[in-house]
């Protein structure tokens, strides 16, 4: 269900606010995005959660980033951990 979230319109301004506040900056490594950009939940989008309109569009909860720093972050495709902790900080020495 919290695909949902990313068809609708409110969804697309959202995600160009992010764009504009946060200037193609990317959270995790704060280099320059130049592609492949994506919008970041820090308190996780999930089933349980997602029509919870402070968690899904609430810009204090979202940041833009790499498709790969957050692919990264998730530990998906291969990667085998994340580098931000569980208090959201990041721990930039688990950057490969």
């Amino acid at each position: 269900m919290r695909e949902k979230v990313y068809k609708t319109a409110r969804w697309k301004k959202i995600r160009q606010a992010v764009i504009d506040r946060d200037k193609d900056i990317c959270y995790f490594c704060h280099r320059l995005i130049l592609k492949r950009r994506t919008i970041h939940h820090l308190q996780e989008l999930n089933e349980e959660n997602w029509n919870d309109e402070e968690i899904a569009y609430n810009l204090d909860n979202l940041v833009e980033c790499h498709s790969d720093c957050h692919d990264y972050h998730h530990m998906r495709f291969g990667y085998k951990e994340s580098v931000v902790n569980t208090d959201l900080t990041i721990d930039y020495s688990k950057r490969r």
